[in-house]
């Protein structure tokens, strides 16, 4: 008897709260180490630069960076060269999104044209997108539209074989169960197939979004009358460091809330699979 006792003593499963309090208290103390590292690294920043031990057309002080960013809102400069980029980024990929798992979605239920399909798009997307950007410029010109194919052509294939990877893992018995009650091939598709394929999908239209901003900038850094890369073309020309970190800054922030957002669509979307 006391040998049972002493082994359902060891086998006694370990109590959640106890766990849960000390992962809170790791979080806590990570996420004051995080802050702290910040904090210090923006103080030696403010001190570097102020005292003159580096040149102010090497780095920028934070409270440069903050000036400039509250001049440059208040004057009106940023706003037209935001929401131009912006625009550029939500056309772009939007069509890249729709194109990228509608194909996708055809070459799963149609595999002779995935077979047909596969090498052309290999071969464009193992293409340098940026050693085709002469060539988008001299098709399309400067302006918005060259903008867009650039982010069309960096998203397009991520999401493309994303969607194909997270259709072809439906599970077989998923649509053994459609052909028995008859399901027509939309049904199949909308009911069957895009449900399994949302996180291989999902994932893909994230990774999309980390680089749909990096190429905008890219694009218009290189030749743009407007946007933020442009702007940040314009202030490193103009030696303008505070404004240079403000707006590498400010894509960083928005390409983190475009990933944020899709994560989050993801998840109005996915919950209620997530115990199949």
């Amino acid at each position: 008897m006391a040998a049972k006792s002493k082994e359902s003593a060891v086998l006694q499963p370990v109590s959640k709260s106890g766990t849960g309090k000390a992962s809170k208290k790791n979080i806590t103390y990570i996420n004051v180490l995080q802050v702290l590292t910040v904090a210090a690294l923006l103080g030696y920043m403010e001190y570097a630069v102020t005292s003159g031990k580096i040149n102010r057309i090497f780095m920028a002080s934070p409270s440069s960076i903050v000036e400039e960013a509250f001049h440059i809102a208040a004057d009106g400069t940023l706003w037209p060269h935001l929401i131009l980029t912006l625009q550029e980024v939500l056309v772009g990929y939007a069509l890249a999104a729709g194109v990228g798992i509608i194909v996708g979605l055809i070459w799963t239920m149609f595999p002779k044209t995935e077979a047909y399909g596969n090498v052309f798009c290999s071969a464009i997307m193992a293409i340098p997108k940026t050693a085709i950007l002469p060539l988008l410029i001299l098709w399309f010109g400067i302006g918005f539209q060259s903008k867009v194919v650039l982010i069309f052509l960096f998203s397009v294939f991520q999401i493309l074989y994303s969607t194909v990877t997270g259709a072809k893992q439906c599970k077989i018995e998923y649509l053994k169960v459609a052909r028995v009650f008859n399901a027509t091939k939309m049904q199949t598709v909308f009911k069957v197939m895009i449900p399994a394929a949302l996180p291989s999908m999902f994932n893909g239209l994230r990774l999309a979004a980390a680089t749909a901003l990096t190429g905008v900038v890219f694009s218009e850094m290189q030749s743009a009358k407007a946007g933020l890369g442009y702007l940040l073309s314009e202030s490193q020309n103009l030696l303008n460091t505070p404004r240079m970190f403000f707006i590498i800054i400010l894509v960083t922030l928005i390409s983190v809330c475009f990933v944020k957002l899709i994560a989050a669509i993801e998840y109005v979307l996915c919950h209620k699979w997530s115990r199949v």
